[in-house]
């Protein structure tokens, strides 16, 4: 796992911010943030509960999607593979909202994005926020939370077990999800 801080330039990180902030910025409904159905594992992890959130395709190859905000997005996924060869998977937006009632501890279902090898994904905070990133170990315990602060992205094997929280002190917690394999 690697963290980087303030991976792109201030202004470069506002305007990601103020347009994904707009009224105008097109968001789905989720009813669970991570479609967390699976009452198998929901046993494997007794703290996880389903949130309501919304997302936003930016790119998706499955369903042939182009946001009209990708070719603003996209450089952003420039700065930290270094290289145009990859294959782009998909590029999502997250925005949670504060969850009542949250219990203490708790996070949304962890997951992994795609059950394939040699996908990697990296999360880009859009936003400060109190709303940890957590991940797993094979053994599904919590083995680290990352705290979203504003022009931070994290990257990650595909393969390792996430969950968002929602917020409780922040308003929003926004975050864009990029899913990419390296040649």
């Amino acid at each position: 796992m690697k963290v980087f801080k303030n991976i792109i330039p201030k202004p470069y990180q506002d305007r990601i911010e103020n347009i994904m902030s707009d009224v105008s910025f097109k968001w789905g409904l989720l009813s669970d943030v991570t479609y967390g159905s699976d009452s198998a594992m929901r046993n494997k992890f007794p703290n996880a509960q389903g949130s309501v959130g919304f997302a936003h395709l930016f790119a998706d190859r499955a369903s042939k999607t182009q946001s009209d905000n990708l070719d603003f997005i996209l450089p952003l996924l420039l700065h930290f593979t270094e290289t145009n060869d990859f294959d782009l998977i998909r590029i999502k937006g997250g925005l949670l909202l504060p969850t009542t009632p949250y219990r203490l501890g708790s996070h949304n279902m962890p997951h992994v994005d795609y059950e394939e090898q040699g996908i990697t994904t990296a999360l880009y905070y859009v936003n400060d926020s109190d709303g940890d990133t957590v991940f797993f170990d094979d053994t599904y315990n919590i083995v680290q939370r990352i705290k979203p602060e504003k022009g931070k992205v994290v990257i990650f094997d595909n393969l390792i077990y996430h969950a968002s929280t929602c917020p409780q002190v922040h308003n929003t917690r926004m975050v864009i999800n990029f899913n990419y394999a390296l040649h």
